[in-house]
C-alpha cells in the first residue's frame, strides 16, 4: 500500500510530504545495512612494452574503481542538508545529504567534538550522576551519505538534540560549513600551543577534574600572536551554553588556567600571558572575530605532517 502511493506521488509533492513528516537538518536514522562508499583511482596495464606505446594514451587514462564498505551496525545517519534542499523537488535535487554518528565514551574525543573540531561534532551528551559525562553522540564529517528523496519518505525521522536544546541546532548549522573555510593555524602556533595541549588532554587520567572543566568549554581561542615580540600566548576559553552545558565556576577557571600555563611552559616555547573563561555575551566582537580556534582533536603542520 505504501509503495503503491510513493509511486502515484508527484516528483513536487515527495520533498514537501519529506517535510511535512519532520525531516529537518539534523534529524536522524538508523544506518543500519548502510554502506559507505569512495572512488579509487587504478592505471590500466598493458601486457607488453609494445602494447603500452601503442596504447598510450589508455594506459595513462583515469579509471575510478566504485569501493564500498559496511558502516557500524550501531552507527546513525544524521541529516545536514539544508530544510529548502530537502523540499525541493527529486527532479532538481534528488538525494538528501547525511553524516554519519555514533555513540562513543571516548573521553578525549569528546573533549574535542564538544569545542573546535572540524572533523567531529558533539550533538549530545549523557551525564553520570557524579556530574562527568558518560558518553557523547559524535557527529563525523569524513563520511558523506547521499539518500533518495522517496526512500527517505519510508523512514521515520528521530530527534538528534534536546527538545529545551535550541543553540546546539544553530551551531551545527554554522559547523557543517566550518571544514572547509576556516583558517589555517600557523605552524609556529601548532609546535608552540596546539600539539602540547592535544597531548595533554589525551595523557589526562579518566578520574581528572579537568574532563568536567573541558566538558564546560565549547571553544578555546588564541588571540593574535607575534612570536618576534613576545614569548607569550594570550588565551580565551568559551563557556559552553547548551541546556544540558556543565557549570564553570571561578575555582574551576583558575585550575584550567594553571594547567594550561604548565602544559605549555613543559614544552618551553610560549607561556600563557592572560587567559579567561568568558560567555558568548561577554567576548569583544573584535577578540572573535580575530582569533584562532584551537581544535582539540588532532594537529598538523604544513612542513612536517610527519609530526602529527
Amino acid at each position: 500500500m505504501v509503495g503503491s502511493k510513493l509511486a502515484q506521488m508527484a516528483d513536487i509533492d515527495i520533498g514537501e510530504e519529506l517535510i511535512r513528516r519532520g525531516w529537518r537538518q539534523g534529524k536522524m536514522l538508523p544506518a543500519t545495512s548502510a554502506s559507505k562508499s569512495w572512488l579509487e583511482f587504478s592505471t590500466v596495464h598493458e601486457d607488453t612494452q609494445e602494447d603500452r606505446q601503442q596504447n598510450a594514451f589508455l594506459a595513462t587514462s583515469t579509471v575510478w574503481n566504485l569501493q564500498q564498505d559496511l558502516l557500524n551496525e550501531n552507527d546513525w545517519l544524521i541529516i545536514v542538508s539544508q530544510t529548502c534542499d530537502i523540499q525541493r523537488p527529486p527532479s532538481l535535487e534528488p538525494y538528501v545529504e547525511a553524516m554519519t554518528a555514533y555513540w562513543t565514551t571516548d573521553r578525549s574525543l569528546i573533549h574535542a567534538a564538544g569545542k573546535n573540531s572540524v572533523r567531529h561534532f558533539l550533538v549530545t551528551r549523557r551525564i553520570s550522576s557524579e556530574g562527568f559525562v558518560r558518553s557523547g553522540l559524535i557527529v563525523d564529517a569524513t563520511i558523506h551519505i547521499q539518500i533518495e528523496k522517496e526512500s527517505l519518505l519510508k523512514c521515520s525521522p528521530q530527534e538528534s538534540f534536546p527538545e529545551d536544546d535550541i543553540l546546539t541546532p544553530r551551531r551545527f548549522s554554522r559547523w557543517l560549513g566550518r571544514r572547509y573555510n576556516r583558517p589555517a593555524l600557523p605552524d609556529e602556533l601548532v609546535v608552540a600551543v596546539q600539539k602540547p595541549i592535544v597531548k595533554a588532554i589525551g595523557k589526562l587520567h579518566k578520574t581528572s577534574p579537568l574532563h568536567r572543566i573541558l566538558d564546560g568549554i565549547s571553544e578555546i581561542l588564541l588571540l593574535p600572536y607575534d612570536e618576534t615580540e613576545d614569548d607569550s600566548v594570550d588565551m580565551l576559553f568559551i563557556r559552553d551554553e547548551r541546556s544540558n552545558a556543565l557549570t564553570v565556576n571561578d575555582e574551576d577557571e583558575a585550575v584550567l588556567l594553571e594547567w594550561v600555563d604548565e602544559v605549555l611552559q613543559k614544552e618551553g616555547k610560549v607561556v600563557l600571558g592572560t587567559g579567561a573563561v568568558l560567555g558568548l555575551k561577554e567576548i569583544s566582537a573584535y577578540d572573535y572575530a580575530n582569533a584562532y580556534e584551537l581544535p582539540t582533536d588532532q594537529y598538523s603542520l604544513a612542513q612536517d605532517e610527519s609530526e602529527q
